[in-house]
């Protein structure tokens, strides 16, 4: 087997609101959480990464080919493959990007983590088309509602 490395499905994964608890990738994505959040990493959380990449270390090769090198697993279980692959794709990101960029979305209620790839490091929601738009249009509700509280005022005070 080939390693793609493919961040989103990694990300997906991570952000499945089924997740559980429990699971190694929910240890993963709680490193990518503590980043995003700015806090020290809990030890348990750690020990188990570190067990995760370095299992998956252990089982990776080079795998030469006539116009590129890519990695493999052999001599690892097909259940392990996938979390192997995430744990050194998690492992890549801490190393490789600029840890600012690991963002949890501010969209209200989701939890949704997710690389900031934005020239200005200004982005703020997972999905602009959910979380983004949500936010957007509660503004601009806010903003535009009919209300006129100097004639609701008026009326109170002369009410007798």
């Amino acid at each position: 087997m080939i390693l793609p490395m493919d961040r989103g499905a990694l990300f997906d994964a991570i952000n499945d609101e089924g997740l559980e608890p429990n699971s190694d990738l929910a240890v993963l994505r709680d490193v990518l959480k503590s980043v995003a959040s700015k806090r020290n990493f809990d030890t348990k959380t750690m020990k188990r990464f570190g067990e995760l990449t370095g299992n998956a270390h252990q089982h990776r090769r080079l795998k030469p080919s006539s116009t590129e090198v890519q990695f493999e697993f052999v001599g690892l279980p097909a259940n392990l493959r996938e979390i192997s692959e995430f744990a050194l794709l998690v492992e890549d990101i801490l190393v490789t990007t600029e840890l600012e960029r690991i963002k949890k979305c501010e969209g209200e209620g989701c939890e949704a983590l997710f690389i900031d790839e934005s020239k200005n490091k200004s982005r703020r929601w997972c999905d602009m088309a959910h979380c983004g738009m949500l936010r957007k249009s509660k503004a601009y509700y806010d903003k535009h509602r009919r209300v006129n509280p100097v004639a609701e005022s008026k009326s109170t005070l002369g009410a007798k």
